[in-house]
């Protein structure tokens, strides 16, 4: 989810899922009495809002770094997270959000979509340590497919409590991601405005 021309600039983040936005300021302050400054272009290395394993709101830094790799990791793959050594010592949590970009390769080229669902958070499941979290990422549903093969771990809000205790039973997401293209603004970090997930 990170643009072309923000690779360039990054060449030691480990990219997937890599650009979302969080600009519900109201509703996040209804739900969870904190002021937000919306947001529509969140990348690795920001500080972002997290539900931890205690079910309380915290802010922790996009992307942790394993002593042993110098890369910053952002993504943790949801089929193989429990055997890697670098999630091993993580605990749980889930990321808010009103939505995502992904990138979509023709040839040389890259155009960015933005993902969400109208009028209503977008919830991610995610790992953290004290210091830095990850989102977990898992094969995007056939329909999504279309933009990039990977998604991120998609989460209801009802199932935000069973992701953290670690019970997948009841974890089914059917709801339907909306998307739409949108401007290559948005692979420029420093752009920040609602023009950013307008349709184009």
């Amino acid at each position: 989810m990170v643009g072309p021309g923000n690779q360039r600039k990054n060449r030691n983040i480990k990219i997937m899922c890599g650009r979302y936005v969080l600009y519900s300021k109201e509703k996040f302050k209804n739900k969870y009495n904190i002021n937000i400054s919306p947001n529509y272009n969140i990348s690795p290395n920001q500080e972002v809002f997290v539900i931890d394993q205690n079910m309380n709101i915290m802010k922790l830094k996009w992307g942790i770094r394993a002593e042993w790799k110098k890369s910053l990791i952002i993504n943790a793959r949801s089929e193989t997270m429990e055997i890697k050594k670098s999630f091993a010592s993580l605990n749980r949590c889930v990321f808010i959000s009103d939505g995502y970009y992904e990138w979509k390769r023709s040839g040389k080229l890259k155009s960015p979509y933005y993902h969400y669902i109208p009028n209503s958070f977008l919830y991610f499941a995610g790992l953290c340590n004290h210091k830095g979290c990850v989102v977990v990422t898992m094969d995007s549903f056939h329909y999504l497919s279309k933009v990039h093969r990977r998604q991120p771990f998609f989460l209801k809000e009802n199932q935000i409590d069973s992701w953290i205790k670690n019970d997948k039973s009841n974890i089914i997401f059917d709801e339907i991601i909306n998307f739409h293209k949108v401007s290559t603004e948005v692979n420029k970090i420093w752009c920040n405005s609602n023009n950013l997930i307008s349709e184009i």
